[in-house]
């Protein structure tokens, strides 16, 4: 009795040894998301306006823009692809670039009526749209660059959501997200005071795996800046 009990203890262990390295080596990431600051400063922007350089010193009170890549790779076949992101509170979306930065004219750009954070924003380019800066927000594109956005709270909060769709092994969809400082409800420019800010929160992809009917979610971290007071 104890001899057999030996035995089955045995094979046990020679099975657990055996498969755990073939179980993990079956494993894999279906997608992947990145994100992370477009960095140039072409020769037609000298000034770096359009074009985020993260400068070593970013100041209060003074206007600056960022350029966020978003990339999402799909490792095997996937449905209803979707990025969501939030933005800072001081920070209002200037446009939107496909595959490609384009600094004039951005693939949507947006306006807003008035140049605060209340009222109204229309977005053109590939497509047209309009609407309130509120929960209802404003959709415009197509799959796999079709968009929804909308604002909350008293700082008016951009949410982001990117619709992809499908995508096949192998493909890669890409944008630019283009955000600048907004002026605070009483007019002032931000950054209005020193400390560390969040450009956006971690984005967020969710997608269905085709093989198994199985929802897949991946997250990255955010973009952080230090803001400091401008030197007497």
């Amino acid at each position: 009795m104890r001899r057999n009990v030996f035995l089955l203890t045995l094979m046990v262990l020679v099975a657990t040894f055996t498969f755990a390295p073939v179980i993990a080596q079956c494993s894999f990431t279906p997608v992947r998301i990145w994100k992370y600051p477009y960095c140039s400063n072409p020769v037609n922007d000298p000034d770096d306006i359009y074009w985020s350089k993260n400068p070593e010193n970013t100041y209060t009170g003074e206007k600056y823009y960022w350029w966020i890549t978003i990339n999402v790779t799909a490792y095997t076949g996937l449905s209803n692809v979707r990025v969501y992101d939030r933005l800072g509170a001081e920070l209002m979306i200037e446009g939107i670039c496909i595959d490609t930065p384009k600094t004039d004219p951005y693939d949507f750009k947006f306006t807003y009526t008035p140049y605060e954070r209340d009222g109204n924003v229309a977005v053109t380019g590939l497509a047209s749209a309009s609407g309130n800066l509120d929960k209802d927000g404003v959709t415009f594109g197509s799959e796999p660059f079709k968009f929804d956005i909308y604002w909350t709270g008293n700082s008016v909060k951009a949410h982001f959501q990117w619709n992809i769709g499908s995508m096949s092994v192998g493909q890669t969809r890409t944008i630019f997200l283009v955000v600048s400082t907004d002026t605070n409800p009483a007019g002032h420019q931000e950054y209005t005071s020193c400390g560390d800010y969040d450009l956006n929160s971690g984005a967020t992809l969710k997608a269905i795996v085709d093989s198994t009917g199985k929802q897949f979610s991946a997250e990255t971290d955010g973009i952080q800046i230090h803001v400091e007071c401008p030197p007497c």
